[in-house]
């Protein structure tokens, strides 16, 4: 399980980062961007050799974003 942190900065643009895999992080301009982004680049934790090693994203968005 690979914990990620979903907040949105004061300026309305959002984030999102796996404090375990420090790399695995994305901004942008919505939510479903950071999410998209973030999911798009998780596989890489396979490695280089494409492991299939199984992991899920366990998402939390903070609460009060905005």
């Amino acid at each position: 399980m690979i914990d990620v942190i979903v907040g949105q900065y004061a300026n309305g643009c959002w984030y999102a980062t796996a404090p375990s895999v420090p790399w695995l992080a994305a901004e942008g301009d919505s939510l479903n961007e950071v999410m998209q982004t973030i999911e798009t680049i998780a596989p890489s934790v396979r490695g280089p050799l494409c492991l299939d090693i199984p992991f899920e994203l366990d998402w939390l968005v903070m609460e009060g974003a905005g």
